[in-house]
């Protein structure tokens, strides 16, 4: 049980630090990011990556995905339909 409780601790405080990662991706690379809404939903893929998403500045159709690699502390591939900066 123990081993269960610290298995979703640790996927709780990477899901974490990936959106950090990405809300600050955004605001820097993106025009007219003021606020970032993430999914509820996540995916850790065999190598490690988290994938999250989301929407910016409360409109739904403008939707995020990216994936934070945790080894390199950094947003691989994304896809965001915002105006790049």
């Amino acid at each position: 049980m123990k081993h269960q409780y610290d298995k979703h601790k640790n996927e709780e405080k990477l899901v974490i630090e990936a959106q950090e990662h990405m809300k600050n991706y955004l605001k820097k690379d993106y025009k007219n990011v003021q606020e970032v809404h993430f999914s509820k939903d996540y995916n850790i893929n065999p190598t490690g990556g988290v994938e999250v998403s989301g929407y910016i500045n409360n409109n739904k159709e403008k939707e995020f995905s990216g994936i934070y690699d945790p080894t390199n502390k950094e947003i691989g591939i994304s896809v965001v339909n915002a105006e790049e900066r």
